[in-house]
């Protein structure tokens, strides 16, 4: 028998001051919706930015008023793909778009079940083809159990694989981080904090409620 090989999953906890206090304000339950939305609109803007140092750089030669001096940019921000899962990413990725002004869209509308199977529904998904050099970057603030985002990494890669998969949350659990990884040992996790577990439900406790309920209203 082969031994059984376990992958570390490649997490990074985005630590920044800024960040802290935006999750601090996204946690409150005392938050109104506007400002909650808000929260989540800066975290995943400071997420994106934290992420762009990951990306190469290319030096350039630039004329400024005075004289000549070295500049450089971003290499591959145009390769980047958002997979926005509805509804709850939709201002997380709209602060992403801040930093990556270039990037391809695919939208997916993805339900998840209750416990013990946690089953996914997917109503709606529109993804662009992905290319071998594309840096994929999966959105949703709050992985939970993995179900959900591991039903939408495998839509993505029906579409093309990416040079990377980066899932971007505000809140996760290793549950849900082991669970996606187990699936995507190559993947990364971008996330503002880990939380302890889960209730009974698979909401992450303590965690910040459901946010799409909290950025846009209750459904009836």
């Amino acid at each position: 028998m082969h031994p059984v090989v376990r992958v570390k999953p490649r997490v990074t906890v985005v630590s920044h001051p800024m960040v802290l206090e935006q999750l601090t304000l996204a946690r409150d339950k005392r938050t109104s919706q506007v400002a909650f939305r808000k929260a989540i609109y800066r975290l995943g803007r400071l997420m994106a930015y934290e992420f762009l140092r990951t990306l190469e750089t290319e030096e350039s030669e630039v004329e400024t008023p005075l004289g000549l001096t070295r500049g450089g940019k971003v290499k591959g921000n145009d390769k980047i793909v958002i997979i926005l899962v509805l509804r709850a990413a939709i201002p997380f990725v709209e602060g992403m778009y801040k930093n990556f002004p270039m990037a391809r869209t695919g939208v997916i509308s993805a339900w998840r079940g209750g416990a013990p199977d946690f089953p996914i529904e997917v109503t709606y998904a529109k993804i662009p083809q992905i290319k071998k050099d594309d840096v994929v970057v999966i959105a949703d603030p709050m992985l939970a159990t993995g179900h959900t985002l591991l039903e939408v990494a495998r839509r993505v890669g029906k579409q093309g694989k990416p040079k990377r998969l980066a899932f971007f949350s505000v809140i996760a659990t290793m549950t849900g981080i082991n669970y996606v990884a187990k699936a995507f040992p190559r993947a990364e996790f971008y996330t503002c904090a880990v939380d302890p577990g889960l209730d009974e439900h698979g909401y992450i406790v303590p965690g910040l409620g459901d946010a799409g309920d909290r950025s846009f209203g209750t459904p009836r």
